[in-house]
Protein backbone atom coordinates (compact mmCIF):
# COMPACT_ATOMS: atom_id res chain seq x y z
CA UNK A 1 0.00 0.00 0.00
CA UNK A 2 2.80 2.68 0.96
CA UNK A 3 4.26 1.43 -2.27
CA UNK A 4 0.96 2.59 -4.40
CA UNK A 5 0.82 5.80 -2.19
CA UNK A 6 3.98 6.72 -3.31
CA UNK A 7 3.34 6.04 -7.02
CA UNK A 8 0.24 7.63 -6.56
CA UNK A 9 2.20 11.06 -5.35
CA UNK A 10 4.87 11.12 -7.69
CA UNK A 11 2.16 11.25 -10.54
CA UNK A 12 0.02 14.36 -9.15
CA UNK A 13 3.66 15.66 -8.47
CA UNK A 14 5.69 15.36 -11.93
CA UNK A 15 2.93 16.36 -14.17
CA UNK A 16 2.98 20.06 -14.98
CA UNK A 17 -1.33 20.47 -15.20
CA UNK A 18 -1.20 19.89 -11.36
CA UNK A 19 0.79 22.68 -11.11
CA UNK A 20 -0.56 24.82 -13.92
CA UNK A 21 -4.24 24.41 -12.73
CA UNK A 22 -3.24 25.10 -9.05
CA UNK A 23 -1.50 28.31 -9.75
CA UNK A 24 -3.76 29.54 -12.42
CA UNK A 25 -6.30 29.13 -9.18
CA UNK A 26 -4.23 30.98 -6.96
CA UNK A 27 -3.80 33.60 -9.39
CA UNK A 28 -8.03 33.83 -9.31
CA UNK A 29 -7.55 34.10 -5.38
CA UNK A 30 -5.16 36.69 -5.25
CA UNK A 31 -7.26 38.67 -7.76
CA UNK A 32 -10.34 38.27 -6.02
CA UNK A 33 -9.09 38.89 -2.86
CA UNK A 34 -6.94 41.71 -3.15
CA UNK A 35 -8.59 43.60 -5.61
CA UNK A 36 -12.03 42.66 -5.81
CA UNK A 37 -12.61 42.14 -1.73
CA UNK A 38 -10.31 44.44 -0.20
CA UNK A 39 -9.16 47.14 -2.54
CA UNK A 40 -12.37 48.19 -4.25
CA UNK A 41 -15.29 46.81 -2.27
CA UNK A 42 -14.23 46.04 2.03
CA UNK A 43 -16.71 47.04 4.02
CA UNK A 44 -15.56 48.05 7.46
CA UNK A 45 -18.74 47.93 8.93
CA UNK A 46 -20.33 44.42 8.18
CA UNK A 47 -18.49 41.89 10.68
CA UNK A 48 -19.10 38.92 8.40
CA UNK A 49 -18.02 39.98 5.49
CA UNK A 50 -14.46 38.75 5.70
CA UNK A 51 -15.88 35.08 6.45
CA UNK A 52 -18.55 35.40 3.53
CA UNK A 53 -15.90 36.62 0.92
CA UNK A 54 -13.56 33.63 2.22
CA UNK A 55 -16.84 31.09 1.54
CA UNK A 56 -17.54 32.64 -1.82
CA UNK A 57 -13.33 32.14 -3.05
CA UNK A 58 -14.44 28.35 -2.67
CA UNK A 59 -16.83 28.36 -5.39
CA UNK A 60 -14.81 28.94 -8.72
CA UNK A 61 -11.66 26.96 -6.93
CA UNK A 62 -13.13 24.19 -6.94
CA UNK A 63 -13.36 23.27 -10.46
CA UNK A 64 -9.47 23.53 -10.36
CA UNK A 65 -9.22 20.71 -7.71
CA UNK A 66 -11.87 18.86 -9.63
CA UNK A 67 -9.74 18.43 -13.15
CA UNK A 68 -6.98 17.68 -11.35
CA UNK A 69 -8.27 14.89 -9.76
CA UNK A 70 -10.12 13.99 -13.13
CA UNK A 71 -6.50 14.22 -14.83
CA UNK A 72 -5.22 11.72 -12.40
CA UNK A 73 -7.33 9.13 -13.26
CA UNK A 74 -7.96 9.48 -16.81
CA UNK A 75 -4.41 10.85 -18.11
CA UNK A 76 -3.54 6.70 -16.75
CA UNK A 77 -6.00 5.43 -19.43
CA UNK A 78 -5.57 8.37 -22.05
CA UNK A 79 -1.36 7.06 -22.45
CA UNK A 80 -1.97 3.96 -21.28
CA UNK A 81 -0.32 3.74 -17.90
CA UNK A 82 -3.05 2.28 -16.05
CA UNK A 83 -1.44 -1.65 -17.19
CA UNK A 84 1.72 -0.68 -15.48
CA UNK A 85 -0.31 0.77 -12.18
CA UNK A 86 -2.36 -2.46 -11.89
CA UNK A 87 0.96 -4.20 -12.36
CA UNK A 88 2.72 -3.17 -9.84
CA UNK A 89 0.15 -3.87 -6.72
CA UNK A 90 -1.70 -6.86 -6.07
CA UNK A 91 -5.19 -5.38 -5.67
CA UNK A 92 -7.11 -3.04 -7.44
CA UNK A 93 -8.50 -1.86 -4.77
CA UNK A 94 -5.96 -0.69 -2.90
CA UNK A 95 -5.24 1.79 -6.02
CA UNK A 96 -8.34 2.68 -5.95
CA UNK A 97 -8.31 3.97 -2.41
CA UNK A 98 -4.74 5.46 -3.16
CA UNK A 99 -6.09 7.25 -5.30
CA UNK A 100 -8.72 8.44 -3.02
CA UNK A 101 -6.01 9.40 -0.40
CA UNK A 102 -3.56 11.02 -3.06
CA UNK A 103 -7.01 13.43 -4.06
CA UNK A 104 -8.02 13.82 -0.77
CA UNK A 105 -4.50 15.10 0.65
CA UNK A 106 -4.27 17.54 -2.01
CA UNK A 107 -7.88 19.02 -1.56
CA UNK A 108 -6.79 19.43 2.11
CA UNK A 109 -2.95 21.13 1.31
CA UNK A 110 -5.16 23.17 -1.48
CA UNK A 111 -8.22 24.34 0.61
CA UNK A 112 -5.69 25.45 3.33
CA UNK A 113 -3.22 27.30 1.89
CA UNK A 114 -6.04 29.16 -0.91
CA UNK A 115 -7.62 30.43 1.94
CA UNK A 116 -4.60 31.41 3.54
CA UNK A 117 -3.87 32.93 0.40
CA UNK A 118 -7.35 34.86 0.17
CA UNK A 119 -6.74 36.41 3.83
CA UNK A 120 -3.22 37.48 3.25
CA UNK A 121 -4.44 39.51 -0.16
CA UNK A 122 -7.57 40.61 1.02
CA UNK A 123 -5.35 42.32 4.00
CA UNK A 124 -2.84 43.95 1.54
CA UNK A 125 -5.61 45.23 -0.72
CA UNK A 126 -7.51 46.49 2.48
CA UNK A 127 -4.39 48.53 3.11
CA UNK A 128 -3.33 49.39 -0.37
CA UNK A 129 -7.27 50.50 -0.78
CA UNK A 130 -6.80 52.70 2.49
CA UNK A 131 -9.67 51.37 3.86
CA UNK A 132 -9.71 49.99 7.86
CA UNK A 133 -10.07 46.28 8.50
CA UNK A 134 -12.49 47.12 11.18
CA UNK A 135 -13.94 44.36 13.61
CA UNK A 136 -14.60 40.88 11.91
CA UNK A 137 -16.65 38.01 13.44
CA UNK A 138 -15.08 34.67 11.64
CA UNK A 139 -16.30 31.20 12.60
CA UNK A 140 -13.09 29.84 11.75
CA UNK A 141 -13.76 26.27 12.20
CA UNK A 142 -16.99 26.58 10.66
CA UNK A 143 -15.12 28.28 7.01
CA UNK A 144 -12.38 25.88 7.61
CA UNK A 145 -14.90 22.72 8.03
CA UNK A 146 -16.94 23.91 5.34
CA UNK A 147 -14.29 24.72 2.44
CA UNK A 148 -12.53 21.59 3.43
CA UNK A 149 -15.89 19.15 2.66
CA UNK A 150 -17.12 21.56 -0.52
CA UNK A 151 -13.22 21.57 -2.65
CA UNK A 152 -12.58 17.85 -1.53
CA UNK A 153 -16.17 16.91 -2.43
CA UNK A 154 -15.92 18.14 -5.83
CA UNK A 155 -12.81 17.09 -6.15
CA UNK A 156 -14.09 13.42 -5.19
CA UNK A 157 -16.81 14.03 -7.80
CA UNK A 158 -14.14 14.70 -10.28
CA UNK A 159 -12.13 11.35 -9.48
CA UNK A 160 -16.09 9.39 -9.83
CA UNK A 161 -16.49 10.50 -13.43
CA UNK A 162 -12.88 9.70 -14.52
CA UNK A 163 -13.23 5.93 -13.30
CA UNK A 164 -16.84 5.70 -15.00
CA UNK A 165 -16.02 7.36 -18.18
CA UNK A 166 -12.11 6.71 -18.40
CA UNK A 167 -11.94 9.86 -21.19
CA UNK A 168 -10.68 13.66 -20.00
CA UNK A 169 -13.39 15.60 -22.62
CA UNK A 170 -16.46 13.49 -21.19
CA UNK A 171 -15.33 13.33 -17.68
CA UNK A 172 -15.01 17.74 -17.77
CA UNK A 173 -18.09 17.85 -19.92
CA UNK A 174 -20.54 15.74 -16.75
CA UNK A 175 -18.83 17.64 -14.46
CA UNK A 176 -19.94 21.02 -16.05
CA UNK A 177 -23.40 19.39 -17.32
CA UNK A 178 -25.05 17.44 -15.12
CA UNK A 179 -25.45 20.04 -12.01
CA UNK A 180 -27.00 22.09 -14.24
CA UNK A 181 -29.58 19.40 -14.62
CA UNK A 182 -31.01 19.35 -10.98
CA UNK A 183 -32.84 22.24 -12.12
CA UNK A 184 -34.79 20.71 -14.40
CA UNK A 185 -35.51 17.76 -12.04
CA UNK A 186 -36.91 19.92 -9.27
CA UNK A 187 -38.96 21.52 -11.65
CA UNK A 188 -40.48 18.66 -13.92
CA UNK A 189 -40.14 15.85 -11.09
CA UNK A 190 -40.90 18.55 -8.37
CA UNK A 191 -37.71 16.56 -6.80
CA UNK A 192 -37.09 18.78 -3.21
CA UNK A 193 -33.43 20.20 -3.82
CA UNK A 194 -32.22 18.88 -0.90
CA UNK A 195 -31.69 15.36 -1.72
CA UNK A 196 -30.22 16.61 -4.90
CA UNK A 197 -26.50 15.80 -4.41
CA UNK A 198 -25.03 19.18 -6.25
CA UNK A 199 -27.34 20.90 -5.04
CA UNK A 200 -26.18 19.38 -1.27
CA UNK A 201 -22.70 20.29 -2.33
CA UNK A 202 -23.46 24.23 -2.66
CA UNK A 203 -25.13 24.25 0.35
CA UNK A 204 -22.19 23.24 2.34
CA UNK A 205 -20.75 26.67 1.22
CA UNK A 206 -23.56 28.70 0.80
CA UNK A 207 -26.90 27.33 2.57
CA UNK A 208 -29.98 28.30 0.90
CA UNK A 209 -32.05 31.46 2.81
CA UNK A 210 -35.37 29.21 2.08
CA UNK A 211 -36.65 27.98 5.02
CA UNK A 212 -36.77 24.40 4.49
CA UNK A 213 -32.97 24.54 3.34
CA UNK A 214 -30.07 22.40 4.59
CA UNK A 215 -27.80 23.57 6.98
CA UNK A 216 -24.19 22.83 5.77
CA UNK A 217 -23.53 20.12 8.37
CA UNK A 218 -27.02 18.48 7.01
CA UNK A 219 -25.83 19.37 3.50
CA UNK A 220 -23.02 17.86 3.95
CA UNK A 221 -24.21 14.07 5.37
CA UNK A 222 -26.65 14.08 1.90
CA UNK A 223 -23.54 14.46 -0.73
CA UNK A 224 -21.83 12.48 1.33
CA UNK A 225 -24.69 9.44 1.52
CA UNK A 226 -24.85 9.80 -2.37
CA UNK A 227 -21.09 10.32 -2.64
CA UNK A 228 -20.72 6.85 -0.67
CA UNK A 229 -22.83 5.04 -3.59
CA UNK A 230 -21.08 6.90 -6.01
CA UNK A 231 -17.59 5.34 -4.72
CA UNK A 232 -18.86 1.71 -4.62
CA UNK A 233 -20.31 1.82 -7.84
CA UNK A 234 -16.75 2.68 -9.27
CA UNK A 235 -15.12 0.41 -7.09
CA UNK A 236 -17.41 -2.51 -8.83
CA UNK A 237 -16.40 -0.97 -12.56
CA UNK A 238 -12.56 -0.46 -11.41
CA UNK A 239 -12.44 -4.16 -10.52
CA UNK A 240 -14.22 -5.83 -12.90
CA UNK A 241 -13.71 -3.77 -16.29
CA UNK A 242 -10.86 -4.42 -18.48
CA UNK A 243 -8.15 -2.31 -18.14
CA UNK A 244 -8.87 -1.75 -21.68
Amino acid sequence: MIATLRAEFRKLLTVRSTYFLTGFAWLLVGFFSLYGVGYRAWEAGNASYLQTSLLQVMNPIQLFAAVVAILLITHEYRYNTIMYTLTISNSRLKVLLSKFLVVGVYGVVFTLLTLALAVLEMYIGVKLGGHHFGVQHVDLWSVVGRSLAFICGGAFVGMIFGFWSRSVVFAIVAYFILPSLEPLLHMWLKVSNNVLPFNALAQIITPMRDSGALSALAATGVFAAYLAVAWAASAVLFVRRDAN
